[in-house]
């Protein structure tokens, strides 16, 4: 699926906001602690009978999202079938809390493709990748806890990013850099002009 560039940058900016909202500053993301400072309730389907985890397969086989109720808090679902790669199970709920963040209403293709966006970059943010010069996927499975599959989407991200840009770091993304990387942000972005 075809997206302008803006789109993506939209979500970038969602997923910095938490940044530096909630004060992350630690890798890997512990996706539980995310949850909690969210306040959204994060349920394995393992925490139901048999019957049960089967209507949740049948809805989604990796993980869903429920907004607010009068009954419930915002809850992510999430498969944590041992067979399932842990970084498959942390991407999905890295995908989830994007619906939740971005007030997704319903089941929407778009906003989908939006989701597996934010679940790759919010775990491991590009600026900060670029920065410390990791692009590859290995690292990035042993840095972040992603799977592997996500690590090779990131990498490509970071490879294409630094062919077209090099290691330049756009302005929203300065102040994210000065969060994990005060060091870098002092030497290098302190005096380009533009200080968030």
């Amino acid at each position: 699926m075809y997206r302008k560039g803006s789109e993506y940058d939209r979500i970038a900016k969602l997923a910095i906001d938490l940044y530096l909202d909630y004060g992350f500053v630690t890798f890997p993301l512990n996706e539980e602690d995310v949850c909690q400072k969210l306040g959204i309730s994060l349920v394995p389907y393992s925490a139901y009978k048999p019957d049960d985890r089967k209507l949740f397969i049948k809805r989604s086989q990796y993980g869903f999202f429920n907004p607010l109720t009068k009954e419930a808090p915002p809850t992510i679902f999430y498969n944590d079938d041992p067979q399932l790669p842990r970084g498959c199970q942390r991407q999905t709920i890295f995908h989830e809390i994007k619906h939740y963040v971005d007030e997704d209403c319903e089941e929407d293709p778009e906003d989908d493709d939006l989701a597996e966006y934010f679940g790759r970059f919010f775990p491991a943010p590009i600026p900060h990748l670029i920065v410390n010069d990791i692009s590859n996927p290995i690292e990035i499975i042993s840095r972040f806890g992603t799977s592997y599959t996500i690590a090779s989407h990131i990498s490509s991200n970071v490879i294409n990013r630094m062919q077209k840009y090099g290691k330049r770091i756009f302005d929203y993304e300065k102040p994210l850099v000065k969060q994990l990387d005060p060091i870098y942000y002092s030497i290098f972005l302190k005096d380009e002009g533009s200080d968030a």
